[in-house]
């Protein structure tokens, strides 16, 4: 092939929408290197991309057109002259900031041609996959974390429940019948008795009391009662009261137009119960505001503070809250079609809780499971 051929001036030299470009090589080579590599012509790719014209290069030494390029350039054009067949190499172009292949070939004894295949995108779109396998190895790996801390959470709530039941009712219990033993040993004897029979029934209100108060930790009888407004006017006094914090509720929508799943509110109430937690231990807060927003198909609560707000690198991950932290209650969301959202600032925090109003029966059939 030779430069005068017309199919290869005419058709691919002109036509093609790729750089390219054509040099005459001197015989010193070896010697003078790149600066023996001589434009013969370029195309209107050429032109353009690299934003030159023709007659400004032709003639000219390639270091003359480029006198700070990329070594590689230039050093593929000697070598497929030295060694007779193509050369290729890529790199980042510091003059047309992209990332370029190029292709040399030699089309004789002294002359070659290059030709320049734009790889920004393919580059650009590798790194992003990159970084995207990246999150999804620490994405797994907050996950395995995670599963690890239910495991743990599980484990130290059955301790906490059967700690509550043996301080609590189980010393009730056992108060009241040393009592009832008492009481049949001195039956014939009246005021002893009366005496007995009153510490027995203080025994047992205070059982009541205790068992109320267990299962109200367990899963508040209100909420499923009269719905999870009041639940979470319960769960803010409870919380922030005794704490000098505090609180209002506001909501928008009717429970009788919008009503939701109970598995839904038990859901949104303990994760409004984690942000709570949070929010008393990490924020400084001053008040608390909880509004519940229902509309056609989804719920929302949002927990507003005036606190400290969070940390300007705050991501929710690991670490980040006490209990199972942000990244559990977002994955518990998304996973029953809904979504966190979090503002943060100098001047207080807003999260977001939202899910949908009816769970499918695939959802609710893993909540059983796990």
């Amino acid at each position: 092939m030779v430069i005068e051929n017309n199919f290869f001036e005419k058709f691919f030299f002109e036509q093609t929408f790729n750089p390219i470009a054509l040099y005459k090589i001197e015989p010193d080579i070896g010697i003078r290197g790149s600066s023996a590599i001589i434009y013969i012509d370029v195309n209107s790719a050429y032109e353009r991309v690299n934003k030159v014209k023709r007659e400004e290069v032709a003639g000219k030494s390639f270091l003359e057109v480029w006198p700070n390029v990329e070594p590689c350039w230039s050093e593929i054009i000697e070598r497929c002259v030295k060694e007779k067949h193509a050369v290729h190499c890529e790199s980042e172009s510091v003059y047309t900031d992209k990332y370029l292949e190029a292709i040399a070939f030699p089309l004789s004894d002294d002359r070659a041609a290059t030709i320049f295949l734009d790889r920004t995108e393919l580059k650009k779109s590798e790194a992003e996959l990159k970084d995207k396998q990246k999150k999804l190895i620490e994405y797994q790996s907050m996950l395995r974390e995670l599963a690890t801390k239910l495991t743990i959470s599980e484990e130290t709530t059955r301790r906490e429940i059967a700690t509550d039941l043996h301080d609590s009712i189980g010393h009730s219990l056992l108060s009241l019948l040393l009592d009832l033993r008492k009481l049949k040993e001195n039956y014939h004897r009246p005021n002893a008795a009366e005496s007995i029979l009153d510490g027995a029934i203080e025994s047992t209100e205070r059982m009541i009391a205790e068992s109320r108060q267990l299962i109200f930790e367990l899963s508040p009888p209100i909420l499923l009662e009269v719905g999870i407004t009041p639940a979470l006017e319960a769960l803010a006094d409870k919380l922030l009261s005794p704490r000098d914090i505090k609180w209002s509720v506001s909501t928008r929508g009717q429970l009788k137009d919008y009503p939701a799943d109970d598995a839904v509110c038990i859901i949104l109430y303990r994760m409004s119960r984690e942000l709570l937690v949070n929010v008393i231990k990490h924020a400084k807060a001053k008040h608390v505001h909880i509004n519940v927003n229902r509309g056609p198909n989804k719920i929302q609560v949002v927990i507003e503070d005036d606190g400290v707000g969070m940390r300007k690198n705050f991501m929710p991950g690991r670490g980040n809250t006490g209990g199972l932290g942000l990244f559990s209650i977002r994955e518990r969301l998304l996973h029953i079609g809904g979504d966190m959202r979090i503002v943060s600032n100098k001047d207080g925090t807003t999260v977001s809780l939202l899910a949908p109003l009816k769970l499918k029966v695939s959802d609710l059939r893993e909540g059983a499971d796990q």
